[in-house]
Order: structure tokens, then sequence, then C-alpha cells
């Protein structure tokens, strides 16, 4: 019997050059055919984990992009409990990773780019890490200047379900305004389990129950700035289209908080 692959951490470094504090709000801004045209099947952690690769990304990168960081940097950053046994998990993750694969449709061109997450991932018994971006997957991460969304890294890091992760970005996807008016993610129940990578033998009513409602829950529960609600269009009985709105709205968050101010009791300190 092959012997099972073990990691050992010995004097575990920090190598991080900012506070994780602060890296939790840097930017992942990744090109939106990542998000609508991507098909994949990370789990929570690890689309954390490229999230948190993207948000490394300079602006300035080109080329072939090398990303260096340690254990204890992911940990602080994604909020992992520091163990051994974490740090394995994520060695597993990156190794997981490293041999998954992605496919990119591309409408414009009829093609479709089959590549993988990262071309080399490396670890040091210290828990330095070195992930090198695969080649074809780069073009989705660097000189972005339009068709691209941006998102704080802190709000994925919140989230504990993928789907939740998957419905986040999508919603993020469709506000093409910055929240200046309602943002709406429509397609057909199909579209929907592809887009959020739902089993296959699901049919519509437990696409809603099982994952759509909680996932819409969770958003809204942790993210700021959403308040989604879904909202369905039949065809005699059956569902043929869906929308998820985005009620949160900058106007509206204005409003309310104009509201909070006026409804604050005064006191004639005076008299």
């Amino acid at each position: 019997m092959a012997k099972k692959q073990t990691y050992i951490w010995k004097n575990d470094r920090n190598f991080a050059l900012d506070e994780y504090e602060q890296q939790q709000y840097y930017y992942v801004a990744e090109s939106n055919d990542l998000i609508t045209k991507a098909r994949h099947d990370l789990t929570a952690r690890e689309l954390k984990l490229i999230d948190y690769v993207i948000s490394k990304i300079q602006p300035t990168d080109s080329g072939l992009i090398t990303i260096n960081t340690s254990m204890y940097e992911l940990t602080k950053v994604l909020e992992l409990r520091a163990s051994g046994r974490t740090y394995s998990q994520i060695a597993q993750n990156l190794e997981d990773m490293r041999a998954k694969s992605i496919k990119i449709y591309n409408e414009t061109a009829r093609s479709i780019t089959m590549t993988g997450w990262f071309e080399r991932a490396k670890v040091w018994e210290n828990g330095k890490i070195e992930l090198k971006i695969n080649e074809d997957f780069s073009p989705y991460l660097i000189d972005l200047k339009n068709n691209y969304t941006q998102y704080l890294l802190i709000d994925t890091v919140k989230l504990k379900s993928k789907y939740s992760i998957l419905l986040y970005k999508l919603m993020r996807e469709a506000s093409k305004d910055k929240g200046k008016s309602i943002a709406i993610l429509q397609g057909t129940p199909e579209e929907f389990k592809e887009w959020l990578g739902a089993p296959n033998d699901y049919d519509y009513r437990r696409l809603k129950e099982n994952i759509l409602k909680k996932a819409v829950e969770e958003i809204n529960l942790k993210i700021e700035d959403m308040d989604l609600e879904i909202l369905q269009g039949r065809y005699g009985r059956k569902v043929v289209q869906v929308e998820i709105h985005n009620n949160w709205t900058v106007q509206r968050a204005t409003a309310e908080n104009a509201n909070e101010i006026k409804n604050i009791t005064t006191h004639d300190w005076v008299n």
C-alpha cells in the first residue's frame, strides 16, 4: 500500500508585507466571462483561495503571474483556524485546484478554452507558498479595461456556501451602474443550474429550496449592499423564467439613512 502523503510545518512564518486586515479589503477583478461563461467544480474554500490569489494581482502585472504567500497569511485573510490540520487541508486544496479544469466559453470566437487554475503550486516546510497561474487562465485576470467585474475579497470570505459565492458574483456582474438602480439577474431554471453548478438531477423545486433560497438568505444576512429577492415567470404551472433582484440601491440607502437622522429624538436643552 502506498504511503499516504503527510505535510509537516516547521517554523511557521508570516511572509506578508501588508496586514491581513488590509488584504481582506483588496479588490478582486476578473473578466465577466469567468463569472457567466465559466464552468468548474470548485468548493467554497477553493473559490475563496482563487479570489485571494486574484486580489494579489496588480493592475500593472502582465504575462505569466506568480503569487507568493504563506499558510499563515491565508488562514488570517480567509479567517481560518491556524493549525497543522488546516494547513494540510489548504495544501490539499491547492493540489486539487492544480488538477481541476475550468472551461470558459467565448461566444465571439465560438470556442471553449479548457485549462487549469495553476500551472504550479509549491509549498515549503516553513509555510511559504508559491502559485503560478496557468498561462491560458491569466488573460481573464490581467489588463482588464472593460467587460470585467470587481468586488471586495471580504465579501466572499464572509460567505460559507459555494452557491452563495457564485450567486454573489453573478449579482455583482449584473449590477452595471454600481447600485444606482435595481440589479436584475434573469435566466431559465436550466441556466441557473449551470451558473451555480447545481446537481444535474435537480428540478426547479429542489433548485429553489436547496440552493437559491439558502444562497439568497445568506447573502442578505452577510452582504450589506444586497437585498435579494427571487421572482418567477410561469407558463401554465411550469416555471420558465427566474429573476433575482437586488433591491438595494444607493438612492434607497441614502433615503433610509436620511430618515434615520430625521427620526432621532431631539431635546431642547436650553429650556
